[in-house]
């Protein structure tokens, strides 16, 4: 029984999330969702044959055997379980780590499905795991009852940064290159404080369908920012960081919970400071990770600045990987 380890990366999203969710991008139309994966990785060591199942989680310590794929989803697990179930093919042991944790606003559940779903059917990134992609859509609606976007499975999916354009039943994917220049000045920090995507997208849609005037104009106005954020991520940081603050502004429009008492202190220091050039949340906001672009040459005074008010900044990178076996 050999033992197999496999990679999948998290994500981090630079504009037009929420509109990854039907039918907010059919009704706007010209939506699109610009993301990248990066080097925060999620490991599965998967076990093919012998008796029985196993399913662990180190991180929530939790550690289940059965003598049979039980029919049922267990206690804590029920993630992997329906994952896993929708294969068609568990293995007989996954083991799940994860360094980021729940909650941070990185699409770690979603990452997560591409690598149990990939590494179940042997299959590593690309357009054949890709074409997957709808069903773990479907499975995550049906695990957290809740209409739910799928932009984060992509970057788990193919690797790299992409826009996805949601002009068809499936979202039309475009590779971008992002500037070397934003990447010696991207930082990104955990707030300390978890999120439920879910729930914030949630109440966000509802007030679309039921036609909110404020909440359809925010989501327009972050499919106009996602645009232009698709021209700038290769070409100028300088604009990258400006429409992360334009977006910022944006989702405070869905729900003024999207930003914390965390993130208005990291903009009045690095204001005052003369490092901060443009910030939003990750994912859906309300707590998690933040995505920061600093001033060219200002990233050890940020990070400095970060450290000393409790907010670590993480250490990655945009990978052009996606999910992987070692």
């Amino acid at each position: 029984m050999a033992t197999e380890t496999w990679r999948v990366p998290v994500r981090v999203d630079f504009a037009g999330g929420t509109l990854d969710l039907w039918p907010i991008y059919a009704m706007l139309g010209g939506c699109l969702t610009v993301n990248a994966a990066v080097d925060l990785w999620i490991s599965l060591e998967i076990t093919r044959g012998g008796p029985g199942h196993r399913v662990v989680s180190r991180d929530l310590g939790l550690d289940q055997t059965f003598e049979s794929w039980p029919s049922e989803p267990p206690v804590g697990l029920s993630w992997a379980w329906r994952v896993l179930a929708a294969s068609g093919r568990p293995p007989a042991s996954v083991v799940i780590h994860s360094p980021v944790p729940q909650g941070s606003g990185l699409g770690v559940s979603s990452c997560l499905g591409v690598g149990l779903l990939g590494a179940a059917l042997h299959e590593e990134a690309g357009a054949g795991l890709a074409a997957k992609i709808p069903l773990l859509r479907d499975l995550e609606s049906r695990e957290l009852q809740t209409p739910t976007g799928w932009q984060d499975y992509y970057p788990a999916a193919l690797g790299g940064a992409l826009a996805l354009h949601w002009d068809g039943p499936a979202p039309r994917w475009e590779r971008l290159e992002a500037h070397p220049g934003l990447l010696a000045e991207l930082v990104v920090f955990y707030t300390g404080k978890p999120h439920h995507s879910g729930l914030t997208n949630w109440e966000a849609y509802k007030r679309f369908i039921e036609g909110d005037a404020q909440t359809r104009q925010s989501l327009s106005d972050i499919r106009e920012i996602a645009r232009e954020m698709a021209q700038a991520l290769p070409s100028d940081p300088a604009a990258v960081a400006e429409l992360l603050e334009r977006e910022g502004r944006a989702r405070v429009g869905l729900s003024p919970a999207v930003e914390t008492d965390a993130m208005r202190a990291v903009r009045d220091r690095g204001r005052r400071e003369g490092w901060y050039a443009g910030m939003k949340p990750c994912g859906a906001g309300g707590g998690g990770c933040c995505l920061l672009v600093v001033k060219d040459g200002r990233r050890e005074a940020a990070e400095a600045a970060l450290r000393d008010m409790g907010l670590p900044p993480l250490d990655l990178q945009i990978t052009p990987r996606g999910l992987h076996r070692l």
